[in-house]
């Protein structure tokens, strides 16, 4: 057996695999060691994994267990090692000078105190530390450290390698001594635990407890003669609360929902390797109180923005602005926005300037066709038509986890961008109320910008955004995405009018006509595709719904509820255009403004003339045709006459006899002799109040040689009441 050349074992405490601690007391010789069992304090002896023998330990063993770290160093001759100063023995270089400069300098003085075999006692500690501390160290460190201070560094050497490790400090790294009274623990750990347990309960209210609780104590204590007990303070509370910060107690307090989505993971988020691949969804309402339309001249509300982002180059293909909450349609907007080909070439972006092409050509070239768009669980994204129009488009549609906003961080990020650089700049963004007092703001007069305005902005923020350095992809949106569309290309729908027709919204059986055009929303479209429609679809229209003066066809259209200038007629296998006959009017104009414009007429005729004034003007008028004409009110006497008719004449109530006809084997029954009170008609030769095309005769009357032959005869299986033509505005609409 070979002697233990191993400074510092002896002495020290180690722990096995098993969690034992060993204490290795002292050698016995021929290489054995005095090995003892902690706390019992019995002798140690391993099993020898060739015979299964139980054998003293001896140097073999010990090197055998530090090499494949069965062997865990617990205390040396000094104590127990904090864990905190074996975890630091892991940290490099860089990061132990980053934590603690000062180790560096401890370093440099200990090592050569340590070859000179100095101790802390030594008389000549202040003469070795004056000849170690150069010219270098004091201009990197100041003044050489007191004799004082290094004697306490000794008790960092634990053998005579020391390393960087042990010379840096542990302050604030280690467990502080607990200085509070157990009986004061006690009262502390009552209060918090109540703290998860409420989810209204503050910090504050956890002080107040303890305060209370040990103040009471005291009054105990002091009637006993016992020494009373110190309040903590709040930041002793608070650090004891959140001592027990954990998933579980944080669900407790919150509920499991706060919970999940504070500690759990999101699991792997969304990647791409190229642009168009993916792309996130969302809208957000923008904090701003009232936006004006100056080109229309009234009040557009508040807007929603809807955001279509690429995920590889988090380039912003779309973002549009709309007063309404986000709707289907709306959603549809964004994608055809983005999907949009570029017009006569290289067409640029809406809102961009010239100047700003001539510097970064490349932000024309920021559109294309998604491979597949993510979306939250909104209801814009859930209804079917949504993912039906994505379907047509080739675009794959994917709904994110439920109650995961993380999934979506990309976008989620953007808008805080979006709010940060923009519009919490703006003099009408939503501020607390209590700042916008204290900094005398009226939300009524200052709280406003133009449509034209906040548009402009918009734009000049997606120009900084795709020019500035990303941090999240640690490069700049526009030349990620121009080094991907110069590798992997774009993807385009190059026919826009699909784009129009697929993503446009859809209203059913539609009366078109060809004096009349096409009228919804009080709007009239007209131009050559409405005579190409009828004549491609007057043949197939029912004979019954055919008109006389006009030639009229049935079918359905589509228009863009963001843009009424233009509409889509369906011909059978083909979608015809038409204008709006307020060009200038409807182009650009979006079906909600337009009904607030109207809502907006209305009110100003209200205010002009109200809706009393014109009930009693026309009650005036109905009384001056009455005056003009005289008899009209014998004729609707008369009239009300005929159509109650003559009730029957009866002198007396007739006796009323009841008959039951015996069921024969064929299902029939025999006939029952019964009077009727009259044999023929009395009103037989009365015409009709509204007669058809032939007057009503009796049979025994021969039709006149006037009437003619031709004539039909009225069928009572067709009702003389025609229904009439629905009201535009009242048309079914569904998005397709």
């Amino acid at each position: 057996m070979n002697k233990n050349t191993i400074n510092g074992a002896i002495g020290s405490t180690f722990i096995n695999h098993e969690g034992l601690k060993l204490h290795l007391e002292r050698e016995l010789g021929d290489g054995l060691l005095n090995v003892l069992e902690l706390p019992s304090g019995r002798v140690h002896r391993y099993e020898d994994p060739d015979t299964g023998e139980l054998r003293l330990p001896d140097t073999r063993w010990l090197e055998s267990g530090l090499a494949d770290s069965s062997l865990r160093l617990h205390a040396d001759d000094r104590g127990v090692i904090p864990h905190e100063r074996i975890l630091a023995r892991v940290h490099d270089r860089e990061e132990i000078l980053q934590r603690d400069p000062y180790a560096e300098a401890r370093l440099a003085v200990m090592l050569p105190l340590i070859e000179k075999c100095i101790e802390g006692n030594d008389p000549k500690l202040g003469a070795e530390i004056r000849k170690i501390w150069t010219e270098d160290l004091r201009a990197k460190f100041g003044n050489p450290p007191q004799i004082a201070t290094v004697r306490g560094w000794f008790g960092r050497c634990h053998s005579a390698t020391v390393t960087l490790a042990d010379m840096m400090s542990m302050s604030g790294r280690v467990p502080r001594v607990n200085r509070l009274d157990p009986a004061v623990e006690e009262i502390i750990d009552v209060a918090r635990n109540r703290f998860w347990r409420n989810r209204g309960w503050k910090i504050v209210d956890v002080h107040a407890e303890v305060s209370t609780e040990i103040g009471d104590e005291n009054l105990r204590r002091i009637a006993a003669g016992e020494p009373t007990l110190n309040v903590p303070g709040k930041e002793t509370i608070r650090r004891r609360v959140n001592e027990l910060l954990c998933r579980e107690t944080y669900a407790q307090k919150y509920g499991e929902a706060a919970a999940r989505r504070k500690f759990d993971g999101s699991g792997k988020g969304i990647s791409a390797y190229r642009i168009l691949q993916i792309g996130l969804m969302d809208d957000t309402v923008v904090d701003l109180v009232t936006v004006l339309d100056m080109d229309r001249g009234f009040v557009a509300g508040r807007p929603y923005l809807t955001v279509l982002i690429d995920v590889y180059s988090r380039c912003v293909l779309a973002m549009t602005v709309s007063f309404q909450p986000p709707t289907v349609a709306k959603a549809a907007e964004c994608v055809r926005t983005a999907m949009s080909c570029l017009r006569e070439g290289n067409r640029p972006k809406i809102g961009l300037r010239k100047d700003w092409l001539e510097r970064h050509p490349a932000l024309a070239t920021i559109n294309g066709k998604f491979a597949k768009i993510v979306t939250d669980n909104g209801f814009n994204y859930v209804v079917p038509a949504f993912s039906e129009m994505m379907l047509d488009l080739g675009i794959v549609h994917e709904l994110a986890p439920v109650r995961s906003p993380r999934h979506k961080a990309i976008v989620e990020r953007f808008f805080r961008s979006f709010n940060t650089f923009l519009i919490d700049k703006l003099p009408g963004a939503t501020l607390d109320p209590s700042i916008m007092r204290k900094f005398g703001i009226d939300p009524s007069s200052e709280a406003c910008i133009t449509l034209s305005e906040l548009r402009e902005l918009i734009s000049q923020f997606l120009r900084l955004y795709h020019i500035t350095h990303h941090s999240g992809i640690d490069a700049v949106p526009l030349q990620k995405w121009a080094a991907s569309a110069a590798v992997h290309g774009r993807d385009m729908i190059l026919d826009e009018r699909l784009i129009d027709v697929v993503t446009g919204v859809t209203v059913h059986r539609k009366r078109i006509t060809a004096g009349g055009g096409l009228r919804m929303f009080d709007m009239t479209w007209k131009g050559a595709g409405i005579e190409e429609a009828i004549n491609r679809l007057a043949a197939a229209e029912p004979h019954k719904t055919r008109l006389e003066a006009t030639a009229a066809v049935t079918t359905k259209v589509k228009y863009d509820p963001d843009n009424l200038l233009y509409a889509h007629i369906f011909v059978g296998d083909d979608w015809i255009r038409v204008e709006n006959t307020q060009s200038e009017y409807a182009a650009g104009l979006s079906l909600w403004q337009h009904r607030q414009v109207r809502a907006w007429s209305k009110r100003e005729s209200l205010n002009f003339v109200s809706e009393a004034d014109r009930l009693a003007a026309r009650h005036a008028l109905n009384l001056a045709i009455r005056e003009a004409f005289p008899g009209m009110d014998a004729r609707e006497r008369r009239a009300a006459a005929r159509l109650a008719g003559p009730g029957p004449k009866l002198d007396a109530l007739p006796d009323v006899e009841f008959a039951e006809a015996e069921p024969r084997h064929d299902g029939m029954g025999p006939i029952i002799e019964q009077d009727v009170p009259a044999n023929e008609r009395e009103d037989a030769h009365r015409a009709m109040s509204r007669p058809g095309n032939e007057p009503a005769e009796s049979d025994e009357t021969e039709k006149e040689d006037t009437q003619d032959q031709d004539t039909p005869i009225a069928d009572p299986r067709h009702s003389i009441i025609q229904s009439s033509a629905p009201d535009d505005d009242d048309d079914e609409e569904e998005y397709r």
